[in-house]
């Protein structure tokens, strides 16, 4: 027995759920609960049971015991001497009530055998009995850790009227009850009864059997509980490639009708300008013929004005010749021929197949052997040591593109140029075109020849070459800008991931969080300057915990705040209980392996690790251990934290013993100035935002130099102090661009 472990909150353990006092006669029910007498009996009075009585603590019904009267429920001997434990371990602070004269004293003793506490006046009547002669008596100053023990190991006595001195040493298989001497000779008598010891060792091996089938029972069900969230996640993300398709076939849908109606707007053009220079024609044509008509009008007008009779007679045939020549052209403007006028016709059988077929549709997909697959190969470019390359399964059969899952084997055997060869098991995983794609890690940088196996079959087009290149970093994508509208920034601080790829962001200036999509829009916020709960002062750290909850470093506010995925506040932690724990301007969260919170005290230079519903568990640095930690996150067995102020990374075991640290001030490869958040990528290294050098840098875990990317600007993979950064599920890296009131993402 650990007595440390047992003296530990020992104070509540022996304390009713109920009154929550100190147990009076504690009485434990079937589902092993235990409440004192008297608060079970006012309980059973008020919850209108007769023969059963529903656990306060967990709704569990219990049965009555068939005298009626809940004093005969087992008598919960382990809380009982708990509570003696309790009034022992506090007898310092408080005295301690004779439990024969009922005084209170501090000098008290107990003892061991009638197991209750003497004053000293009845110690001395109690010693001068010859029938306590054998009863070990310990004054209660005089308490060790071994006598602790022997407290809770000491021997039950029968609680029957006139027994209550008798040992309980017999088990009865008919009764299934423990019995002492008199119980045996007159209560039981043909009973088949064993030694209480020895029926005790038989029912705990049984136990210990039954306690580990249901062990296994529980990590099964958390097998299948933790399942379910990958399964979860991986819907989600079937859902996102999905709608992604979707989108993609309606896009290339509409550039098809958008092409067409530009074809037909150009037949429209066509027809439209034959037609046009036609009617210009005629009507040049008309113009000249009204022009002449006039000019013999005015012509004759003035004969008629000016001329002589002689010259009118003269000139009437002429005149007579001309109008005829222009009635032959009033017949001729009848006659002309009008263009003809165009109308649309729709295409109804197109309209009426979207709107009766819609645009595709969903349907189960079928595996594909390996042998109908084609692989092909690339290098990433510029990729370094330890970097995936990668190469893509494609299959034959467009009808068939989704052809491989999680439960394939796929093994990758790989030569490099001297020859050497090695075999690597890979994960199959699917890429946003629906065709899958296989990657493992390549030692050396080079050619390598590749033969790719699927449950031991060979794909088409294997074995082909590879080449690995040192790795670049590429902005593909920037949102944001300065503001406090929906979706704007003023200097965002901290960036967290989730499983969907939801992208929560810590709105600095603007107090408070709005989370992205993975392609920049607006999903939600929440959040807004205050001191209550759910409102923020400053917020800069931020983690999705795999339970579902959202932590966010309230740094003006001293404490870490909770939030379900929707952003509604369901809890929040200062350390305040504890004096060593409490809080000042939290600054990175991360959550590790174990589901804990670390936190980046800065304010009191030091790491503290917290469980996710706030209990303390531990602290790491000391005196001059740390100048100003920012954020420290865990990879494997180590705890790498940033150090502001002195340029550098130092590395800690899990256990908080300092380890190496590498950096120093300046702004070469591998130099910093002012590191602050850091994260861990799918190879394993460690990006560290350099932020007074405009720049992310990548290192190995023993601190080698591996890459970096950005410099100071505001254009695009260009930044003005990084602050923070994570992962996207596709390999992206997404960073909160501080001075540029913006977030930027990587590939």
């Amino acid at each position: 027995m650990d007595i440390k472990s047992l003296l530990h909150d020992l104070r509540e353990e022996v304390s009713c759920p109920v009154c929550t006092n100190i147990y009076t006669d504690p009485k434990q029910l079937q589902c092993l609960h235990s409440f004192c007498l008297q608060c079970l009996q006012q309980w059973h009075r008020t919850s209108h049971g007769r023969d059963i009585i529903r656990c306060p603590k967990c709704q569990a019904l219990n049965k009555v015991p068939e005298s009626g009267d809940l004093k005969d429920l087992p008598t919960s001997f382990y809380l009982n001497g708990l509570i003696d434990v309790l009034a022992i371990k506090e007898c310092e602070n408080s005295q301690v009530q004779c439990g024969n004269c009922d005084k209170k004293s501090s000098e008290t003793s107990y003892c061991f055998q009638c197991c209750i506490f003497y004053c000293q006046q009845c110690v001395i009547g109690h010693n001068i009995m010859r029938i306590n002669r054998d009863h070990r008596i310990l004054a209660l100053k005089d308490f060790q850790e071994k006598d602790f023990e022997d407290v809770m190991t000491r021997p039950m006595y029968c609680s029957k009227q006139r027994h209550e001195k008798e040992e309980l040493k017999y088990f009865c298989k008919n009764c299934t009850t423990a019995a002492c001497q008199s119980c045996v000779l007159l209560d039981h008598v043909g009973h088949t009864m064993v030694h209480l010891d020895e029926e005790a060792e038989k029912q705990k091996i049984e136990m210990k059997s039954m306690i580990e089938a249901k062990k296994s029972e529980l990590q099964a069900k958390i097998n299948t509980a933790r399942q379910l969230d990958e399964d979860y996640a991986k819907m989600i993300k079937i859902g996102e490639d999905l709608k992604r398709e979707v989108q993609e076939f309606v896009d290339n849908l509409l550039a098809t009708v958008e092409a067409k109606k530009q074809a037909m707007y150009e037949a429209v053009e066509k027809e439209t300008r034959k037609s046009l220079e036609i009617i210009t024609g005629q009507k040049t044509e008309i113009e000249c013929q009204i022009e002449l008509i006039e000019s013999s009008l005015k012509k004759a007008d003035k004969l008629m004005i000016r001329g002589t009779n002689a010259e009118v007679v003269r000139l009437m045939k002429p005149f007579e010749t001309m109008f005829q020549r222009d009635d032959q052209n009033q017949q001729v403007d009848r006659d002309l021929k009008k263009p003809p006028f165009l109308a649309f016709v729709e295409n109804h059988k197109l309209r009426n197949t979207i709107e009766g077929e819609g645009i595709g549709s969903l349907r189960a997909v079928n595996q594909t052997k390996a042998n109908q697959s084609v692989a092909e190969g690339k290098g990433l470019e510029e990729g370094f040591l330890n970097y995936k390359a990668q190469f893509t399964l494609t299959t034959r059969d467009a009808e068939r593109r989704q052809c491989y899952n999680e439960d394939d084997h796929a093994t990758v055997e790989i030569m490099d140029e001297h020859g050497r060869e090695w075999v690597t098991e890979v994960q199959i995983e699917d890429n946003k075109d629906g065709l899958y794609q296989i990657s493992y890690f390549p030692r050396v940088l080079g050619r390598f020849k590749v033969i790719v196996k699927v449950n031991g079959e060979h794909v088409q087009n294997s074995p082909f070459s590879v080449v690995v290149k040192r790795f670049q970093f590429k902005a593909v994508l920037s949102f944001g800008k300065e503001g406090s509208s929906v979706g704007m920034f003023c200097e965002p601080w901290g960036v967290a991931v989730n499983a969907r790829d939801e992208i929560a962001v810590t709105d600095f200036k603007n107090h408070r969080v709005q989370i992205f999509d993975k392609y920049g829009n607006y999903l939600r916020s929440f959040g807004k300057e205050g001191e209550k709960a759910g409102e923020f002062k400053y917020p800069r750290g931020i983690a999705f915990h795999n339970n579902g909850k959202i932590f966010v470093a309230d740094s003006g506010n001293h404490r870490i705040q909770i939030f379900n995925g929707e952003g509604q506040s369901v809890g929040s932690f200062s350390g305040k209980e504890i004096r060593d724990s409490e809080l000042n301007s939290p600054r990175g969260l991360w959550i590790d392996s174990d589901g804990n919170i670390i936190v980046a005290d800065a304010g009191n230079k030091m790491i503290k690790i917290f469980s996710s519903d706030g209990t303390f568990l531990m602290q790491i640095g000391g005196q001059g251990a740390f100048t100003c930690p920012i954020h420290c996150v865990q990879y494997d067995t180590y705890l790498i934290v940033s150090d502001q102020f002195e340029h550098c990374i130092k590395v800690y075991d899990r256990n908080g013993n300092f380890q190496y640290k590498f950096g120093k001030r300046g702004g070469g490869d591998g130099e910093l100035i002012h590191p602050v958040c850091l994260s861990v990528n799918k190879s394993g290294h460690l990006m560290v935002c350099d932020t007074n050098n405009h720049r992310v840098q990548e290192f190995e875990l023993n601190g080698r130099f591996l890459s970096k990317f950005g410099t100071k600007g505001g254009n695009l993979g260009e930044f003005n102090s990084p602050r923070s950064l994570a992962d996207l599920s596709t390999g992206q890296i997404v960073v909160a661009d501080e001075g540029n009131n913006r977030i930027q993402i990587f590939e």
